[in-house]
Parts: C-alpha cells; structure tokens; sequence
C-alpha cells in the first residue's frame, strides 16, 4: 500500500514539522528533500508516536505500529518478556533520544512512490492523533482489520498527556511494597531520619503513600512515571504543608534502592529546602510495618554491623551536599550581598 494524499497533506501540514523544519516545508515539495530533512521529520513524528504509546500500550501489544518480530528483538535487547519493561523503556528515553518508530529513509521512500507496510502506516496515523474508528477513512484498512482491533482500542483517546494508566502499572508490577526513607533533617543536628514509607494499591487502583515523620502523618499520592523518575506528591495530615518526591528508577526492574530528592519547608526558618532522600526496599514481612516509629541516626554515629543503617549514613557523611537551602531577597541588591558576605 501506498500512503493516502490525506496522510500526506496532514504530515506536511502539521505545526511540529512545519516548525522543525523552519517553514522550508511550505517552499519546497517533499519529494526534493535531502535524507537530512526527513531525519529530522522522523524524529518528530518518532517523539510524539512513543507519547501516544505510553497512554495506549494495546498500539504495541497487538503489533498494530510494530512488527511482532522487531518487538520481540527489543524486550530480547531488555532481557525481558513484559511488554511493561518495554513501556518503562520508552518512558526513559527523554527529551533528546527517541525510539526508532519510522526512519528518515522510509520517509523518504513514501514520498517518492514507495510501498509502505501497515504498521508504518498505522504509526503515522498515531502521530497525527487520527482516532482509531477514522482510520478506515485515513487509511482504506480493510473492514476485517477495522473489526480486529476495535473492541480494544476504541475506548482509548489517544491523547498523549503527561501521566498514564501504563506508568502506574508498571509502578504496581515493580515497586509497590514497604520501604525505610532516609534523609536528612534540616534543623542543624546533622541526623539522619530513618522512617517507614509504603507504596500500596487501594481496592479502587489508585497508588498512594503512607508516611509517618517526627510525628507528622503524611499521605500522598503516586502520580506517575516520567523520563525515568517516579513522581510523587504528600500531604501533611497535621499542619499545612506539602513535600514533593522525586525518585531516580532509570530502567531496574524491582530495586532494592532509591536514590531521589524532595521538596518541603524548613522547620528552622520556614523556607523551601530540597532534600536528597534514599528508598531502602524491604525484602521480609514486618508485622505493623506503617507503625515502626521514626528514628534519628547521628551522622558521626559508630556502627559495629556493616548493616543498612550503617551504610546509608555513611553515605550521607561522606556526600556533604545533601540540602539545598534557599535565601529570602527582594531586590537584585539582596542578591549581590549575598555573594559579598
């Protein structure tokens, strides 16, 4: 098959290429571009197919923009069977790598009268956000087609935008579970908290946070997974006070630890702080686990076991740029003293 004149128009025409390609695309035809340019055509259309992957995993699980074949050469590249891992891989991928979805070189065939495979026509249709019973229309898919992927894919608004249903699976396959958070507190004692902090599902799907710190209860909520960091947002129950996790998960699958940072108040002088905080995954079952209260570690306490304890205070001790503090200034004068003093 062929890519339809609608496709075509549409490619041409949309604002994100227009504007990589500096509205060259409005003066010259397609079919006189250079390899260079469609590269840079494909790496649009690339970015934006994997945002609409991310909301809708089923385009990927039922080979409708990637061949069977090649999916599975990628999860052997993971070393992994889930399609979540592949999901969780291309969550990673940031602003400035992007899965190959659709080459320069194809592009180039299709718009000087080359064949084109379905799947590829199929991924063209995502980037342009074409709803799934309009591709028929886009496209002349056969109805047996139309009939096969219907009932799965019709329910999905492939609208790729900010947090999704697949970030929060992959977050309820691999690190639901009890973990000890370690951080350092801002009141000029140099200790190190140790509190409990669990990831858990409720009944109704949602993920939350329970977490109890130098007597405050906090409670947040999992919103997602982004560019390879788990986002996180508590409430404290007690005053009027929020804290903001970030956490570093990259591509491990079931960590053992967290490295990330938080955004709260100081205690001393009521200012924003970020704290750089340590996940500890418990691996063994602990009756009352949301119970175990808080404990203060000094950061020149002597430890005999080379235990967990020991080892995330002895990194904190060793990496003094644990806290960020932020100053109070009106005017650039302010700052300008800041760096005087």
């Amino acid at each position: 098959m062929q890519l339809t004149e609608k496709l075509k128009t549409a490619i041409e025409d949309h604002p994100s290429i227009i504007a990589a390609l500096k509205n060259k695309s409005r003066e010259n035809r397609w079919e006189g571009f250079t390899r260079t340019q469609f590269n840079l055509v494909a790496k649009v259309i690339n970015k934006q197919i994997s945002k609409e992957v991310l909301v809708n995993p089923d385009l990927v699980e039922m080979s409708l923009i990637i061949g069977k074949q090649n999916f599975e050469k990628q999860l052997r590249a993971l070393r992994s069977s889930h399609i979540y891992d592949f999901i969780k891989y291309l969550s990673t991928l940031g602003e400035y790598r992007v899965f190959n979805w659709v080459s320069g070189k194809t592009l180039q065939s299709y718009w000087n009268g080359g064949d084109a495979k379905y799947v590829k026509v199929n991924a063209l249709t995502v980037f342009l956000q074409v709803p799934f019973a309009e591709w028929d229309e886009w496209q002349k898919i056969p109805d047996q087609r139309m009939d096969l992927y219907n009932s799965s894919l019709s329910r999905h608004s492939f609208a790729g935008n900010g947090f999704n249903r697949s970030s929060m699976a992959i977050i309820k396959s691999y690190y639901l579970g009890n973990y000890f958070l370690y951080y350092p507190k801002t009141d000029g004692s140099r200790n190190i908290v140790k509190t409990p902090f669990i990831l858990k599902e409720l009944d109704n799907g949602q993920i939350i946070v329970k977490s109890v710190s130098e007597g405050h209860r906090y409670s947040g909520k999992v919103i997602g997974i982004r560019d390879g960091c788990l986002y996180i947002n508590c409430q404290n129950l007690d005053f009027e006070e929020m804290e903001q996790y970030v956490f570093n998960i990259g591509l491990e699958t079931k960590p053992e630890v967290l490295f990330g940072v938080s955004t709260t108040v100081s205690v001393r002088n009521r200012r924003p702080v970020a704290l750089k905080n340590i996940l500890v995954k418990q691996t063994r079952d602990q009756k009352n686990f949301d119970g175990i209260p808080e404990t203060e570690l000094p950061i020149d306490k002597v430890f005999t076991v080379d235990g967990e304890e020991a080892i995330i205070v002895n990194y904190f001790k060793h990496n003094t740029n644990y806290i960020i503090t932020t100053n109070s200034c009106r005017k650039l004068d302010d700052v300008k003293k800041l760096v005087a003093g």
